[in-house]
């Protein structure tokens, strides 16, 4: 039986207890559970995200991009699967494709400020430097808390600075 609580659990150890792996252990056990659970293929693709920036070990995006399209196969209007299939498409060198998701994600909620986030990557990859900083306008309005990470942010992309799994399609862009 499936716990009340376990989307607010997933989440819980994802970020405030950093217990990532433990995380997708647990998300396994709710799919197996409910093979047609949409929101737990969902945000495991978001601990998967998480866990492949944490590591730098990209084989986690790609397992990341199919929890996400598993989540929209069930239902096309998840939120969050729209903006981790953005996030693993950023990783992946898909700016182009990951906007399509972030966009999508937008439509479903305008004030979801990690697919602005996202679409922020996409612009900043693509070399639209006035959009990737209004993209960070929009997240510190959607919630203040967020206006140290969107700083940090719009200095990376004003000194155009990328992670350094994404140089190469930086210099495949210029």
């Amino acid at each position: 039986m499936i716990e009340r609580d376990w989307e607010d659990k997933a989440w819980y150890m994802i970020y405030s207890q950093r217990k990532i792996k433990e995380a997708v252990r647990y998300l396994n056990q709710i799919i197996k559970q409910h093979p047609q659970n949409d929101q737990a293929y969902a945000i495991k693709a978001n601990a998967l995200n998480q866990l492949a920036n944490d590591s730098k070990n990209w084989g986690y995006t790609i397992k990341a991009l199919k929890c996400a399209e598993k989540a929209l196969q069930i239902n096309p209007y998840n939120e969050t699967a729209l903006f981790n299939k953005a996030w693993s498409l950023v990783d992946l060198g898909e700016p182009r494709e990951a906007l399509r998701y972030a966009d999508k994600a937008l439509e479903i909620n305008p004030n979801n400020a990690y697919a602005w986030y996202n679409k922020a990557w996409a612009y900043h990859m693509l070399n639209r430097i006035e959009e990737a900083l209004a993209c960070c306008d929009k997240m510190t309005e959607i919630n203040p808390e967020f206006t140290e990470w969107t700083e940090k942010m719009k200095n990376r992309i004003k000194n155009r600075e990328f992670p350094e799994h994404l140089a190469k399609f930086r210099k495949q862009q210029e």
